[in-house]
This record gives C-alpha cells, structure tokens and sequence, in this order.
C-alpha cells in the first residue's frame, strides 16, 4: 500500500495513475472538513488525462488514522512538508521509505533530518496538472519524474519497479542533487519574473530583458559551487520556448491568493549562495522585488 501525504494538483495526479495501474493507494487529507469534502463526493475524482475523461473512485483518510505506512509519498507544498510528516511520525515503520515531490530545496533536507529511521528520497516532477473544479484534475503536460536518494548510498525502492512506463515516465539517479540543483535554478530564473510582472513563461526574457542575463550568470556561477557544470542558458530559454503559453505555480498561487514557495526557490538559493561566499546582487534584488509584490497582495514572504 502505498499513501499520499497531500489532496492538491500534484498528489491527485499520483494517486490517479496509481488507481489506474491497479497500484493500491490512499491519500490522506490535512483534516476531517477535506475529508467530508470528498465523502460528499463519493470520493470520485474526474480524471482528464489527455486521451479523456476517467471516472475514478479514490480512498481518503485523515492524518489521524492508525494504518502503519511503510511508503509514503509527500505531495504537499514545500513550506508545509516537514509539519504534515511530522502529524504522521506515529505511522511511519521504522526502515520504511519517504518520496519527497517538492518544488526548491530545504523541505526534504527537513524531512531527511526528522526522520532518520526512514529512508529519504527526492524527485523532480516536470508533469503539469490542475484542478478545473473541486473534484476533477486534468493531466495538462506529461512530463517525467528522476528519483534519486538524499543519501547517495541507498538503493531504489522496489515498488518503483511497479510503476507502468505509460502512466509513469521515470528514472533512477544517484546521485539526485545536481538535478534538483538544475531544476532549482531553472525555475529560479522563471517563476519570480512571471509574479512581479504578472505575466507568462513566454514574456520573460522581454520583460525582465538585461535583468535576466545577469541572474543567469549568478546562477550558473552558484550551479557550478555545487558541482554541476551544465549550461544553464540554454536551458532556460528552452524551458520559456516550451511552456510560453504557461503560468508558472509561483503565479497561480498568487493568483488564488495562496503561500508561495518563494522561499524554497529563490530564497534558499540566495542563501545558498551566501554560504559559498558568491555575491549574488542581481539574483537579490530579485528576491526582494517578489517579497514586495507578495507584501502588495498581502501573502506571506516566507
């Protein structure tokens, strides 16, 4: 059995493609009113995975359950991961595994260092998935998934192994840093631009003009104090071209006025770069502009 900490875009598209590869799942919901919420529902989700829609019946349960969990997926926003799995720390078996699908870093860094009797894993998730109304998700972008563990020495959970190609594009890497160190600046570069100017993916490079190209070298400078060597211009601009029509996550959670996660991305690769004496000015005053823009629309900054 495996279970899914979170009920938003992400954990719904998991536990979707679990229920129909015939994985057993559940997700567990932050409380009794999520629950209820789904209950009234019949706990059915409408799934729009491309190819159409999918009526599927799910099963939901509070953190408060006493079902011991052996596999856990962490699909919650990153500032709110470390206190989910704690509510949860009664459950988890000893030698039992976490995946962690969270956006920046530092939240699995979290989880990793509160539970040690627990094997930790991180992803980068490149699928793209919303919810239209309550009870429906749409698959909108297929992406894939790398897993690697935090600790470089563990080996691959077998349940991966059960995971079916066609719902689920993913692969092994150890070690898992220097892609999430990519996927880290990637987004860095992106998402902060599309909140201060309120645009799309694609209108960055024109908007943010010169600005742009300076935090591209701060962040190369950063990527390569961590061991990754890759140019990252190429594929940034790669990215925007890819997903011009896109609003990134930073901006929808603006928009529906919800907690950023401003702080795992820009905001821990500002301190990162601190730690590593790099002078980041451009990549500051980045940070700065969105905290002011979040201030503007009265979200927190953290």
């Amino acid at each position: 059995m495996l279970y899914i900490l979170g009920a938003g875009s992400l954990g719904l598209l998991w536990a979707a493609r679990l229920q129909q590869a015939g994985i057993a799942c559940r997700v567990i919901v932050r409380n009794a009113q999520q629950l209820e919420a789904w209950q009234q529902r019949n706990n059915r989700l409408l799934f729009n995975d491309g190819n159409g829609n999918h009526a599927l019946t799910l099963n939901f349960e509070t953190p408060d359950t006493t079902r011991m969990i052996r596999h856990l997926i962490v699909a919650t926003k990153a500032h709110a991961a470390l206190e989910a799995v704690r509510q949860l720390r009664h459950r988890l078996r000893p030698a039992g595994d976490i995946l962690m699908l969270q956006n920046g870093l530092g939240s699995q860094q979290a989880v990793a260092q509160a539970c040690r009797a627990q094997q930790v894993f991180a992803a980068s998730v490149t699928d793209g998935a919303w919810q239209p109304a309550p009870g429906e998700l749409t698959w909108a972008g297929r992406g894939s998934t790398v897993v690697g563990p935090l600790d470089s020495g563990a080996p691959c959970p077998e349940w991966f192994n059960r995971l079916p190609p066609v719902l689920f594009d993913w692969r092994w890497q150890t070690p898992i840093m220097p892609t999430l160190w990519r996927k880290l600046a990637i987004n860095c570069a992106i998402n902060p631009f599309t909140l201060i100017y309120n645009c799309h993916n694609g209108e960055v490079p024109t908007r943010a003009g010169p600005w742009l190209d300076t935090c591209l070298t701060e962040l190369q400078e950063l990527l390569r104090a961590q061991g990754v060597t890759e140019e990252l211009a190429p594929l940034v601009h790669d990215v925007i071209r890819s997903t011009a029509a896109n609003s990134s996550s930073m901006r929808q959670d603006l928009h529906a006025g919800r907690r950023t996660e401003i702080d795992y991305i820009l905001g821990y690769t500002c301190r990162q770069a601190r730690q590593d004496g790099l002078q980041v000015p451009a990549l500051e005053r980045l940070l700065d502009a969105a905290k002011d823009c979040l201030r503007r629309h009265q979200l927190p900054t953290d």
